[in-house]
């Protein structure tokens, strides 16, 4: 399985208007997929999404001005209004605020860093799974943007019409994404651009900054990892942030809430898998010494607790009609800092090869 890569480049409308063209395949796919969930998950139509994007419009002036022109230039690459562009932006805030329940898929995330002590050599490694409907692997993208002044260059993995996404930058900096889910609402900077503003600090404290910036209108968990061998896991809802941090060297996330504070302020998750992956990975991290990125492509590939296991897959059962909706492992990422080194599998790990991008 082959994912596009871009190279964007020139002033935000510029890099907007390469995404938007050469990946107009991509964004479409992504158009379509959102317009099944936003129905299917929360019963809106995608008038209704659109509408709720103008309440964001305003959250992308000051510093986010420039991601709101790079939008402006996705749309008019791709042939879709602002607003549409805008709408895939907030995939996070329609799908997984505001609600009571966790109507994600069986399948989400699993996400994770290492740092000394727990490293061969205390080389710092980060990467995750990205578990999600399997007609998204249509809409990959790999990214890559040149270092422009005081901002570093990066290589992140997108979704078709979004502006951020996981990745690392040429400062050494990576960030990794869980879903969360919360009753509460908020309105603020997208998580998605938040994303973008994180990896292109050239500073871990920056990327904190820019990423935990109130207000926060989504439930989500971010690991911010840096090459110094520091490592933060945000958890973030609409009333603000818990920060964990690595234990033995190893921080591993998926789809609930873990630290203290979030932990007693949210339902349980109705997902049984985001608690096994969590024990599974934290497991197979922890009973290992001198972990190595090789180590952690490796357990990528895990089967325990099939088919919702850390490499996730359909349901057996699933009918074919219902197979591009159902929750898969789309693709998934390990780096080394240390080297700056970034590997990465389209597809499910257990069934590709990890290849090396360069930055």
């Amino acid at each position: 399985m082959k994912t596009l890569e871009l190279s964007l480049t020139g002033t935000p409308y510029e890099k907007g208007i390469t995404h938007g063209s050469a990946a107009r395949a991509q964004v479409l796919r992504s158009l379509e997929t959102y317009k099944t969930r936003y129905q299917r998950q929360r019963h809106i139509s995608w008038e209704d999404a659109k509408r709720i994007a103008r309440r964001f419009e305003k959250t992308l002036e000051g510093e986010c001005a420039h991601l709101a022109d790079e939008m402006r230039g996705i749309a008019d690459g791709a042939g879709l209004d602002f607003y549409d562009v805008l709408a895939l932006n907030l995939r996070s805030e329609i799908l997984y605020s505001g609600i009571s329940t966790a109507p994600m898929d069986e399948g989400e995330c699993t996400a994770f860093s290492a740092v000394a002590p727990a490293t061969k050599d205390g080389h710092v490694l980060a990467g995750q799974s990205w578990d999600f409907t399997r007609a998204q692997r249509e809409a990959c993208l790999i990214a890559h943007i040149p270092q422009e002044g005081k901002t570093p260059a990066m290589l992140m993995l997108l979704e078709g019409g979004m502006v951020g996404g996981k990745g690392m930058n040429g400062c050494g900096i990576s960030l990794t994404l869980n879903a969360l889910t919360t009753p509460r609402c908020g309105v603020g900077v997208p998580l998605h651009v938040r994303m973008r503003r994180a990896l292109e600090a050239d500073n871990l404290s920056e990327a904190y900054r820019r990423a935990a910036v109130t207000p926060i209108p989504v439930p989500v968990n971010l690991i911010l990892t840096h090459k110094d061998g520091l490592s933060l896991s945000l958890e973030m809802d609409p009333e603000g942030v818990d920060v964990l941090q690595p234990e033995g060297g190893v921080i591993v996330h998926t789809n609930h809430y873990i630290g203290p504070r979030m932990r007693l302020s949210h339902a349980h998750n109705s997902i049984g898998s985001t608690y096994m992956r969590l024990q599974r990975m934290n497991y197979l991290m922890r009973s290992k010494k001198d972990l190595t990125a090789e180590d952690l492509m490796g357990f990528l590939c895990d089967h325990a607790g099939y088919p919702t296991s850390i490499c996730v897959h359909p349901h057996p059962d699933t009918p074919l009609s219902e197979l591009p909706y159902s929750g898969s492992t789309n693709h998934a990422f390990v780096c080394d800092l240390t080297d700056g080194r970034f590997f990465f599998v389209a597809g499910n790990p257990c069934e590709g090869r990890f290849e090396e991008l360069k930055l």
